[in-house]
Order: structure tokens, then sequence, then C-alpha cells
């Protein structure tokens, strides 16, 4: 066997399970399901004037920066772990498939099955924002669908990674959720936290926020694809998802777009990669 083989393998069964169709639909669902209805509230007000583009764009990607992260993972989580709990591990391992075989076909799999869920949708927003909505930038979108895909597979990358450490389906479960707490919930609590902690009382909300504030706060993916949706679609101005920086903030390496595709470059290798090294050498079976 070679990752190919288990890719192809494993392809197949997530394809005919539920939890594979299951999120192939939901992801589907969040992304055509808002252009489809976009565009049926355009044709039954045939004299209202269509929305711009911009705006339908930012709410699909706001929410995505919601839902993706957690479908993602949930797609991924079970790769090896379910294969361990069900002793077809000793299969997946055996010669001549080495566990690099085995990790890479696994991301792989789980990849293609989010991705093109993923493409499928954003191809009916793309259909909707070219043919109805007003002002549509074809640069804008394609720039957006390949951040957003990146953005999946970082979190595909962190379900495997989970899935292939630890020991049991209840802890993967378990660290899927506090993962997704630690970046939708946690991560800005750390950064009031530091604030709290390194200014005096009376001053925790003055601008400007000192510049690690920032680099922080933009090194959480979600937060760095929420930053690369509000520069594509809203010239990067105030968005209900993110700290916008003001006055001399606007100068810091930390809230350019640059720096958030560097964090999310990051997090997109480095997650996949740690989680391999640990794998490789972990008693599984």
């Amino acid at each position: 066997m070679t990752w190919r083989t288990v890719m192809n393998d494993d392809l197949l069964g997530v394809r005919r399970s539920r939890l594979g169709q299951g999120v192939a639909a939901t992801m589907f669902a969040f992304t055509a399901g808002i252009a489809i209805l976009v565009a049926l509230a355009h044709v039954s007000s045939p004299g209202g004037q269509a929305p711009t583009f911009d705006t339908i764009m930012l709410l699909v990607g706001s929410i995505l920066s919601v839902i993706l992260p957690f479908i993602a993972m949930l797609g991924s989580y079970g790769a090896i772990i379910q294969e361990r709990e069900s002793g077809s591990v000793r299969f997946l391992l055996g010669l001549p498939n080495s566990r690099f075989d085995a990790y890479l076909g696994k991301y792989l799999s789980r990849s293609v099955l989010l991705s093109a869920a993923t493409a499928l949708g954003l191809l009916v927003v793309g259909a909707v924002g070219f043919g109805v909505l007003r002002e549509p930038d074809a640069v804008a979108f394609l720039l957006f669908v390949v951040a957003t895909l990146a953005f999946g597979l970082l979190f595909v990358g962190v379900g495997l990674a989970l899935s292939a450490v630890l020991d049991s389906e209840t802890q993967v479960t378990t660290g899927i959720i506090s993962t997704y707490v630690l970046f939708r919930g946690l991560w800005p609590v750390m950064q009031w936290g530091g604030l709290y902690l390194t200014r005096p009382d009376g001053e925790l909300g003055l601008r400007p926020y000192p510049e690690w504030y920032f680099y922080l706060g933009r090194l959480d993916p979600l937060n760095a694809y929420v930053k690369v949706v509000n520069v594509l679609f809203n010239e990067n101005l105030f968005h209900p998802l993110i700290t916008n920086p003001q006055g001399a903030e606007v100068d810091y390496l930390a809230v350019s777009e640059w720096y958030a595709v560097a964090a999310l470059a990051v997090w997109l290798v480095v997650v996949p990669v740690v989680g391999y090294l640990l794998f490789v050498n972990k008693d599984v079976l």
C-alpha cells in the first residue's frame, strides 16, 4: 500500500459514511445556501436593488470563520483513532505501508472531501455574485476561495493531528471542542488578560493597544482569516469579530494582511507536521 491507496480507500469510506456526507452537506448548505437565499430575495422583489458583492461576501466569510473550523475538525477527527479502536490500524500500518503513507493518505482524503464541498458551495456563491450582485470583483473572489480552502485545510490538519496523537475517541472529541473554544473564546481572553497584567487600573481599554496585543491576536487562525476577509471585502474597516487598529496601531506589522496570511500559512504547515512527528514514534497497536 502507498499513500495513494490509503487516500483512495479512506475517501471511498468517508464518502459513504454519514459523517462524511454530513460534513459535505453542511459546508455546501452554509455557502451555497446563503447565495441561493440572496438570489431568491432579489427575484422576489424585481424592483429592488441587489446588494453589493462585497456585502454578501463579507457575510459568507464571517459565517465560515465560525463554522468551518469545527466542521473541518469533525470531518478528520476519526481518521486514525477509529482505526485504532476498531483494530484495523494493524492493517493500515502493515508492510509495505509506512506511518507516513497512512498519515498523508488520511490527510489528503479528508482534505479532498472538505475542499470539494467547500469549492462547490463557493461556485454557487460566485455564480450568484457575478450574476445578481452589484460590483463583483473577480480577483477578490479568487483570493477569498484560496484563503477559505487553506483555512479549512488548516483545521483538517488539527483534527488529524489530534486523531493521531490522542488515545481514545473521547479524548479526540474533547480535543477538537477544546481547540475550538480556545480559538473562538479563550484567545481574546488571553489578550485582555495580558492587558490586565501589564496596564495600571483604569487604563485597560485605553487606545492605542500595545503592539504585542495585535501580534498575539492575529496569531489566532480564526482572527487571521477574518482579517483577510475584511481586507478583501470591507476595505479593512470595522468588523465585529476582530479588533480594528486605530491611530498609531495602524503602523504595527501585526495589523497588516501579510502577517495574517503568514499566521495562516504557519498553522497550515506546522500542525500536521507536528502531529506526524508525534505519531511516527507512538505506540498505537
